[in-house]
C-alpha cells in the first residue's frame, strides 16, 4: 500500500497518544479522575467543570478510537507484508505488556483488550469493505444500546458501597507499590465489566473501520480514502461536535446541580457521538498533517508515532512515579485545570524524546522488543505504517 512510511499516519498515531493522556492522566492524579467526585474540591470550581467537560466533551473515548482504527489500518498491512502467523504472534506479544502494564501500573490497560480483540479481525481480513463498515456499525449501535442496558442494570440492581478500612485516596497518596497496585488490580475488574457493555465494542467497531478503510487505500489509492473521510466529515461535523458538547456539559455538572438526573442521557451519548466525533477529528488532522504549511508539525511529532507503545507504557510508568505514594505521592494535590497543562508539558516531553531517540535507533525500545519477539519476515517490498 506504500513504498515507504507515511509521514502524516505517523503523526495522526501521536496525536492520538496525546488525547489518551489527557483522558488517562486524571485517574493518576486525582481519586478516580473526572468519573469521581474528588475534583469537584478543587478551587475555583467553575474552572474545573469547564476542565471536565472539555475532557470528558472532546476527549474521552474520541482518541482510543483513532488509535483503535489505526491498529485495524495497520493490521491490514502486517497481513500483507507478514502473514497470518506474524499477526498472531504481534497480539500475543501485545497481550503480555498488557498484563504488565494492568498488574504494576494502570488498571485501564488497552494492550490485553486490543490483543483480544485484535482477533476479531483475524477472521474478517478478507471481507469487502462494504461488510466490514457494516460490521463497524452494527457494533457501534452496539455500544450505544450496551452503555443504556448498562444504565438500566445499574439503576435496578445498585451496587451497594462498602468503603474500605483504608480510604482509597490515602493509599494512592502515601501507600507503597505494592499497595498501589492492590488497588489497581480491584479496579481493573470493576472496570473491564464495564467496558464488556460498551467501550470494547466501540474499539472493536473502530478497528473494522480501519481495516476497511485500509482495504479501500489499497484498491483507489490513499488520497481518494482521504477525500472521501473529509466528505463523511463534512455530514458529520455539526452533530458530532453538537452531540459532544451536550455530553461533556452533563457529564461534567458538579453535585449541586444534581447530575444523576441526566445518568442515562450521558450514557447514550458519549458512545453515540464518540464515533462521528472521532471521524471529524481524524479529517481535519489530515488535513492539516497533509498540508505543505504543517510540514514543520508534521515532522515534529511523527516520530512519537513510530514508537507509541513505548510512549504509552512509558506515560503510565512516569505518572505513576509522579502521582502515587511509591513516588512524588502528588495524588490528589493537583485540579482537573492542572491535568490539562501537564498532559501538555508530558506530551511534548515525549515528542523531543521521540526525535532524540530517532537520530540514532530505527525503532522505540519497546519496539524493538516486540520486532524481536515476533519475529517478522518481509514478503513484500511495501513497508508497513503500524507503529512497530
Amino acid at each position: 500500500m506504500f513504498k515507504q512510511r507515511e509521514p502524516s499516519i505517523d503523526a495522526l498515531r501521536a496525536f492520538a497518544l496525546f488525547g489518551i493522556l489527557v483522558v488517562n492522566l486524571p485517574f493518576f492524579a486525582i481519586t478516580y479522575g473526572f468519573a469521581g467526585g474528588v475534583w469537584q474540591d478543587a478551587t475555583p470550581l467553575w474552572a474545573n467543570v469547564i476542565a471536565a467537560g472539555v475532557i470528558q466533551g472532546l476527549f474521552e473515548s474520541k482518541f482510543i478510537l483513532i488509535f483503535s482504527a489505526l491498529f485495524g489500518f495497520a493490521a491490514f498491512q502486517q497481513f500483507q507484508r507478514y502473514g497470518l502467523s506474524f499477526y498472531i504472534r504481534r497480539l500475543v506479544v501485545l497481550a503480555l505488556f498488557g498484563v504488565v502494564n494492568l498488574t504494576l501500573l494502570f488498571e485501564a490497560d488497552i494492550l490485553l483488550p486490543y490483543a483480544v480483540i485484535g482477533l476479531l479481525l483475524v477472521f474478517v481480513r478478507n471481507h469487502s469493505v462494504r461488510s466490514l463498515l457494516t460490521y463497524a456499525i452494527g457494533l457501534w449501535a452496539w455500544a450505544v444500546i450496551g452503555n443504556a442496558l448498562f444504565g438500566v442494570n445499574m439503576t435496578v440492581n445498585p451496587v451497594p458501597y462498602v468503603a474500605p478500612d483504608i480510604p482509597v485516596s490515602e493509599v494512592l497518596a502515601s501507600g507503597s507499590f505494592v499497595d498501589v497496585m492492590a488497588i489497581r488490580l480491584d479496579s481493573w475488574s470493576g472496570f473491564q465489566l464495564y467496558c464488556l457493555w460498551s467501550n470494547y465494542l466501540l474499539v472493536a467497531a473502530a478497528m473494522c473501520g480501519g481495516l476497511a478503510a485500509a482495504r479501500y487505500c489499497d484498491a483507489l489509492g490513499f488520497d481518494v480514502l482521504i477525500g472521501r473521510l473529509r466528505l463523511i466529515a463534512s455530514f458529520a461535523v455539526i452533530p458530532a461536535i453538537l452531540g459532544s458538547v451536550v455530553y461533556g456539559v452533563l457529564a461534567a455538572l458538579p453535585a449541586s446541580a444534581e447530575p444523576e438526573r441526566f445518568f442515562m442521557m450521558a450514557l447514550i451519548l458519549r458512545p453515540l457521538f464518540a464515533v462521528p466525533l472521532s471521524l471529524v477529528l481524524v479529517s481535519v488532522a489530515m488535513w492539516g498533517f497533509m498540508s505543505r504549511s504543517c510540514n514543520g508539525l508534521t515532522s515534529f511529532i511523527a516520530p512519537a508515532g513510530r514508537m507509541s507503545l513505548t510512549i504509552y507504557l512509558g506515560m503510565s510508568l512516569i505518572m505513576g512515579f509522579v502521582f502515587f505514594g511509591y513516588g512524588a505521592g502528588l495524588h490528589n494535590q493537583v485540579s482537573l485545570v492542572d491535568c490539562l497543562w501537564i498532559s501538555l508539558v508530558m506530551y511534548l516531553g515525549w515528542v523531543v524524546f521521540a526525535q532524540v531517540w530517532f537520530r540514532g535507533a530505527s525503532r522505540g525500545p519497546l519496539e524493538w522488543i516486540l520486532t524481536l519477539l515476533t519475529r517478522p519476515g518481509s514478503r513484500r517490498i511495501e513497508v508497513s505504517v503500524s507503529s512497530s
